[in-house]
């Protein structure tokens, strides 16, 4: 009662035996359990240690190899992203820092202002602390507003124009655009 299932169908003549269940047992000798032919297993090793060097991917792909294509694939684009993100990084340091060397110095941003000015960037409403003299200039367009680092700084017009010169997302648009304030025509069919 020992054997399986399918022994006991196979020996009733029900089941066939399986190809690789007679390779297995012809390289073996059922009675000594041992191997009848060294010499065979050795170019078998050889044979399998030149496959593992040189993959083929023929025309059908196993599937052990296609999770390896895919796999090494999905290395590869990371890297390219993570290099594609560290070179944005690296150009947007350099442009901050441009940036930085324009505004530090001429900065007219008052700490002591009281007045609040309110203006749209990038779809929200933001607000800078200024006074009253610079709330008319940049009303007026005498001053105008840079971005950098979270904070919103007061410049000359010649350095605003500057900042805009490298980026221009970086300098809000204090006039205002007609995106804004859109005019809605009534349509000719509509009675009032």
């Amino acid at each position: 009662m020992s054997k399986s299932l399918q022994e006991q169908l196979q020996a009733l003549g029900l089941a066939k035996k399986s190809p690789a269940r007679k390779q297995h047992d012809q390289g073996r000798n059922p009675a000594a359990g041992m191997k009848q032919n060294p010499q065979r297993e050795t170019e078998q090793k050889k044979t399998r240690t030149v496959v593992a060097e040189k993959p083929d991917f023929g025309p059908e792909l196993s599937l052990q190899q296609a999770y390896r294509l895919r796999e090494q694939q999905a290395k590869e684009q990371a890297e390219q992203a993570r290099e594609r993100k560290r070179l944005e990084d690296l150009q947007r340091r350099r442009l901050n820092d441009d940036i930085r060397a324009i505004v530090a110095p001429h900065r007219l941003n008052d700490p002591a202002a009281e007045l609040s000015r309110n203006f749209m960037y990038k779809g929200r409403i933001r607000k800078v602390n200024v006074t009253a003299a610079q709330l008319n200039a940049l009303n007026e367009g005498k001053l105008g507003l840079v971005y950098l680092s979270g904070g919103y700084h007061i410049l000359a017009p010649q350095h605003v124009a500057r900042v805009c010169s490298l980026s221009a997302e970086h300098v809000p648009d204090l006039a205002g655009s007609a995106e804004e304030d859109p005019h809605y025509p009534v349509p000719d069919d509509l009675i009032w």
